[in-house]
């Protein structure tokens, strides 16, 4: 047997890797501590874009979903088939254990059957509608209008929360995998009965979801997920059918192949481009969006 030849490799312990243009900041709900993860878009400093305003993403569950969002979207801005935005990763309550404090933010009603609190989804919408946002609308050069909320699993259980009860928060909404199926779908049995208000919402919402996320033959979840996204969309969809113009737009993304802990990264990718493609996106252009000049641009 061949001798091996040893690799010669530096380990640099003392330098994490870094996501470009990132950083984060601590803020307060009250008693609780959050952390922001803030990644700015390329260009964002440069003198040529210094009166450019940006579109925000705002991500739950940031420390899962910061990452990919950074990922998958860089090559397509720097690419400009994607519209360049300041991403905002929103972490779990400082000191908590991270499932503990997002059942408890995420859920928009009291489960006594549980271990874990429940039901603080509106004192959370709160906290970004008064802490969050504002803090990230005084500090950086942002385009109001183009708010776009990212949640995944009770993260997109609480986004169609807010859209059904302070749907003007968010112009955009990416919900991946939502888990409609909390408290025998009593989201889903409320947007039912006020069918009305639907029609008078002015939004765009992408519903990512795994093709294997039923409880069905050959399915891979405890509740049928699918199947309750598909009544989710069916529900905008008629809504939209009833709107003089057409203000509400929605789309379903089912990903074959997938489950519950994998579909997400493809929802992200394919919900920021349905939003945000510089030729087919349904959000709101932003005219004040300009060019990064070439020397600035990265080529992935």
């Amino acid at each position: 047997m061949a001798k091996k030849s040893n690799i010669d490799a530096t380990v640099m312990h003392n330098s994490p890797f870094n996501i470009p243009r990132s950083h984060t900041v601590k803020i307060q709900d009250k008693e609780r501590t959050y952390k922001l993860y803030i990644k700015l878009p390329k260009g964002y400093k440069s003198s040529a874009n210094r009166d450019v305003n940006y579109p925000v993403i705002y991500l739950t569950d940031a420390m899962y979903t910061f990452q990919i969002m950074s990922g998958v979207t860089r090559f397509p801005m720097n690419a400009k088939q994607m519209a360049p935005a300041i991403i905002v990763g929103v972490s779990w309550e400082l000191g908590m254990q991270g499932d503990t404090s997002r059942v408890r933010d995420y859920t928009p009603s009291v489960d006594h059957s549980w271990r874990k609190v429940t039901g603080g989804a509106d004192r959370h919408i709160k906290f970004l509608q008064h802490s969050v946002i504002p803090y990230v609308e005084q500090n950086y050069r942002t385009d109001p209008e183009q708010r776009t909320y990212v949640g995944n699993s009770l993260g997109g259980l609480f986004g169609g929360y807010i859209l059904s009860k302070q749907p003007e928060l968010f112009r955009n909404y990416l919900l991946g995998s939502p888990s409609f199926w909390w408290q025998q779908q009593s989201l889903l049995s409320q947007l039912n009965r006020n069918r009305e208000a639907l029609t008078k919402l002015n939004a765009n919402v992408f519903v990512g979801i795994g093709a294997l996320e039923h409880n069905g033959k050959g399915g891979d979840s405890e509740f049928d997920m699918l199947g309750d996204a598909k009544q989710f969309t069916a529900l905008l969809e008629n809504a939209a059918k009833s709107q003089p113009q057409q203000t509400l737009n929605t789309k379903l993304l089912v990903i074959n192949e997938a489950h519950h802990a994998t579909a997400f990264a493809t929802t992200a990718i394919h919900g920021m481009d349905w939003l945000f493609n510089h030729k087919q996106g349904k959000s709101l252009a932003n005219s004040n969006n300009e060019e990064v000049p070439a020397a600035e641009r990265e080529s992935f």
